[in-house]
C-alpha cells in the first residue's frame, strides 16, 4: 500500500515561514523554516535546523500571508506539535557546506493550531 493512502487527511502545497522551538528545552533558540505540506494533522516543513529528534515537542507558529476576501491582513497560527521524523534532504544546487544544508521535518499536531489574533 502507497504511504499516501495510509494518511488520514490530504496534504496541502502550501509554503508558510514557520517558527518553533522545543518545550521544555534549556535553549532559547528559535528555529525557522518553511512549510512544504500541511494538514489538519500535522506539517511537514525544511529548516537549516538539525537539532530535532523524534518525540520532540516543538511550539510552532506559522505565517500566513494576507489573502483578499479571506484574511486581508495576513496573521499567525500557533500550536504544539510533536516530531514524528527528520530526513536529511539532498541538494545538489549546494556544495556539500554543513552551513547549508536542508533538513525536513515531519510534525504530527497535538491539536490544531489557532489562529493567533
Amino acid at each position: 500500500m502507497d504511504r499516501h493512502d495510509k494518511r488520514k487527511y490530504e496534504r496541502l502545497g502550501v509554503q508558510f515561514e514557520l517558527s518553533c522551538r522545543k518545550v521544555g528545552s534549556q535553549e532559547a533558540d528559535i528555529h525557522e523554516g518553511y512549510t512544504v505540506n500541511i494538514s489538519p494533522g500535522g506539517v511537514y516543513f525544511r529548516t537549516t535546523a538539525d537539532t530535532f529528534e523524534r518525540g520532540d515537542l516543538l511550539k510552532i507558529e506559522l505565517s500566513i500571508p494576507p489573502k483578499s476576501g479571506l484574511l486581508e491582513f495576513g496573521g499567525k497560527m500557533a500550536g504544539f506539535a510533536k516530531v514524528l521524523r527528520t530526513d536529511n534532504i539532498d541538494d545538489n544546487s549546494i556544495k556539500n557546506k554543513s552551513s547549508d544544508r536542508s533538513y525536513g521535518v515531519a510534525l504530527q499536531f497535538c491539536r490544531p493550531p489557532k489562529l493567533c489574533i
